[in-house]
């Protein structure tokens, strides 16, 4: 399929339209309260990645930050970082939870922020909620970051188990959602690596390295989403214990899949890349926002 501006994007999901995109990025942390879990950093399979590419020296900004859940782990660790965030609820949970963290409420496709001025972005699960593509926000990711910066990009992987099988179920579900008149609206794109290698290429960027993403058992990302995206029912919301849990012989073989073939399920790809010193950029005033 092509995007608004006319580039291949692997699948799109849509799921009911009383959410919008961003809102639909939003759920996971909607449903866990106002207590910001750390461990969830912890049992991410990209954990020890952060440590291996993000400057301990440098200022680091998570640009989509939602609670701040991957800041107010780093900051514990010594990091300099601050988020960027568009839900007023999720700064003010931010805040509820490290009254120091500095947390601006921003479109991360327009950061107040001058050119140049932070040493590493992270950008997790974040810019596939954008129908027009994730070009802007990587663009504008490029904007703010020094020359030879890095970014650390996590979005939703079309793997081979959801090209073979899940998004063909997915696109049956969709349209019989349709067909019993639901009203059904864009929610993410699923990207393969290719893909995300062309956006960073376009956006000024190399990439160095590449990395599958789940969550460690007994929780689980990618097959429990296409679970549930799958048998979605409104008026059965989700409980916040069942949150990236299956349960049982389910359970069991989700764990063994991600252990033993993570590039064949995981649930997000994940790039680790630099700003090379002559990119694709879209400038703005200096004078008009500060350093952060």
């Amino acid at each position: 399929m092509k995007g608004l501006n006319g580039y291949a994007m692997s699948y799109k999901i849509y799921l009911f339209d009383a959410l919008s995109p961003i809102e639909w990025s939003q759920a996971g942390w909607k449903l866990e309260g106002r207590t910001v879990d750390l461990n969830h950093c912890r049992i991410e399979f990209i954990h020890s990645v952060m440590f291996d590419h993000l400057p301990k020296e440098g200022l680091i900004v998570d640009a989509g930050c939602g609670v701040a859940r991957w800041p107010l782990y780093l900051r514990q660790h010594g990091y300099r970082i601050f988020g960027l965030e568009f839900s007023h609820d999720a700064c003010l949970i931010a805040k509820e939870n490290d009254a120091t963290l500095d947390v601006i409420r921003a479109d991360v496709r327009r950061a107040p922020l001058k050119d140049h001025s932070v040493d590493a972005v992270m950008s997790l699960g974040v810019v596939e909620h954008d129908e027009a593509g994730p070009l802007e926000a990587l663009r504008e990711t490029h904007r703010i970051l020094k020359p030879g910066g890095t970014l650390i990009l996590a979005v939703p992987y079309n793997n081979p188990l959801r090209r073979l099988l899940v998004n063909h179920l997915m696109t049956y579900m969709t349209r019989k959602r349709r067909r019993e008149h639901w009203k059904l609206g864009f929610a993410e794109y699923r990207f393969s690596g290719r893909e995300v290698a062309g956006f960073l290429e376009r956006s000024g960027f190399e990439t160095v390295a590449k990395y599958p993403n789940d969550l460690q058992p007994p929780k689980n990302m990618g097959l429990w989403v296409d679970y549930n995206n799958l048998i979605m029912n409104p008026f059965f919301p989700i409980d916040p214990e069942d949150l990236f849990i299956l349960r049982g012989w389910s359970g069991r073989l989700a764990a063994a899949l991600t252990r033993w073939t993570p590039w064949l399920v995981c649930g997000e790809v994940v790039f680790v890349a630099k700003a090379r010193d002559q990119g694709i950029e879209r400038s703005r005033d200096p004078e008009q926002f500060p350093n952060p």
